[in-house]
This record gives structure tokens, sequence and C-alpha cells, in this order.
């Protein structure tokens, strides 16, 4: 039992690798955590959001009402 367990451990050990298969070397961006947030944040803001509410209230306009 020992060897297999010893064996389990080695094949598990010998799997991970902080290295990534490729060889790719990801760099680092140098930027604080606020400019790292803000690079994800930017189609959240209420600029970006503003052209999508226009479409919407003008496709509401656009429907046809009942009783009018």
């Amino acid at each position: 039992m020992r060897p297999w367990l010893c064996v389990g451990i080695l094949v598990l050990l010998a799997g991970c690798s902080s290295k990534l298969e490729t060889g790719y070397q990801p760099q680092l961006i140098g930027a604080s955590a606020a400019q790292r947030r803000a690079y994800y944040a930017t189609p959240f803001t209420p600029e970006a959001e503003a052209p999508k509410a226009d479409k919407e209230s003008e496709l509401a306009n656009r429907r046809p009402r009942p009783g009018y």
C-alpha cells in the first residue's frame, strides 16, 4: 500500500508546475489596483449605458399603444 501511495504523490507532484505549457510569460502592466479595476469597469459606466437606454426609450416610443 505504501509504494502505491508514494507513486500517487509523485504523479500528482509531477503534473504541478508554475509555468504555462506554451512557455508564455505574462507581462506585468505595472498598474495600480484602481487602474486594473478601471480596465474592466469601462463597459458598465453610466456613459456606456446611455446609448442602450436611449435605444430602449426610442423603441418604447415606436410601439403602438392600444387605445390611442
